[in-house]
């Protein structure tokens, strides 16, 4: 079972004030995804899969992480591959979705609250909800990108 108010590309952006990091995560409607985080250093991503067990709560179920220098962007590109390989990790937690001014201020947002944290943040906002084209990529050539 999917919760379709958790698809879409979400930002720790509007909430990454003061922070020498950003993470984003991809959510789309076949229950596919993807997560990134990033800082001046490097870039990690992952691809997963995900469902929603019962009202409020989400599985995100990691399968592949890869981890390397990035250049920036929303969401960021891997320029290289250190590091590449299964991952088995899950994460359980329970969610909410609201309307929320970020704290640097600004028009409201739609923001998804997380209660574990996912990707170093509990807050994203709400990029854009047409996902389906956006593909996490890890070679280096591609990074990670949008396709049409």
């Amino acid at each position: 079972m999917w919760d379709e108010d958790l698809v879409g590309l979400w930002d720790s952006g509007p909430y990454d004030y003061g922070v020498m990091e950003s993470s984003w995560v991809c959510l789309r409607a076949d229950g596919t995804g993807w997560s990134a985080w990033a800082n001046v250093g490097g870039a990690s991503l992952s691809q997963l899969t995900w469902i929603c067990p019962q009202e409020g709560k989400v599985e995100l179920r990691y399968t592949w992480t890869a981890l390397g220098p990035g250049f920036p962007g929303t969401p960021p590109a891997l320029i290289e591959v250190d590091e590449e390989g299964p991952d088995d990790t899950l994460v359980r937690t329970c969610f909410a979705i609201s309307l929320d001014t970020p704290p640097i201020g600004g028009p409201p947002v739609t923001t998804l609250h997380f209660e574990e944290s996912v990707e170093s943040c509990r807050r994203f906002g709400l990029l854009t909800r047409e996902v389906d084209h956006l593909l996490a990529r890890s070679q280096p050539e591609q990074g990670l990108s949008s396709t049409p």
